[in-house]
């Protein structure tokens, strides 16, 4: 069994708790909705399975993000687990300028599919209904039940210590074995 430390005092930083956050690695996710604004998309590197029955999703989004704006206006949204050449899109959705400006330059590759805007090529895509929303500290936990799922090949991308990261090859190839 586990022992528990008593927190140290006082609370951590801002900056050891950055420093904790970035050791933490994720999959890189861009989330998508059609709001009356117009398209919106941000990355995101929180995605995780909540529910299985109903299907539940989560993903946490900054309180004044436009695509939080978007899923809250639509009550729909998509969410997009990039793959390991995609790189330029997560860059794209997560700097200024917000909204649809982040899928001018992709267009060609982005179609609405089911009420939001789809990216393609990416490793897997789900369509969710917003379940609820939670508010904590500067961020906005996001629920959604999956509508739909598209589920592609290929390998993650990976976001870890600030940098985006790739799976090595030879884990591929082990996984294949198993």
């Amino acid at each position: 069994m586990a022992q528990h430390r008593q927190p140290a005092s006082p609370a951590p930083s801002s900056e050891a708790c950055r420093d904790y956050y970035r050791r933490l690695t994720a999959g890189v996710a861009v989330v998508t909705a059609s709001g009356s604004a117009g398209w919106s998309a941000s990355t995101v590197s929180t995605v995780t399975s909540v529910s299985l029955a109903p299907p539940v999703i989560l993903c946490c989004l900054a309180r004044g993000s436009d695509t939080l704006a978007a899923i809250r206006d639509a009550g729909r949204f998509a969410v997009h687990l990039l793959a390991d050449h995609q790189q330029d899109v997560a860059d794209r959705c997560s700097r200024r300028p917000g909204g649809s400006a982040r899928l001018t330059d992709l267009r060609s590759a982005v179609r609405v599919i089911d009420g939001a805007p789809v990216i393609s090529g990416t490793l897997a895509v789900s369509w969710c209904d917003l379940h609820s929303t939670a508010e904590v500290g500067d961020h906005v936990v996001v629920y959604g039940q999956l509508v739909s799922v598209d589920v592609g090949h290929g390998r993650p991308l990976l976001w870890h210590d600030r940098s985006f990261r790739a799976l090595d090859a030879d884990l591929d190839a082990l996984a294949a074995k198993s």
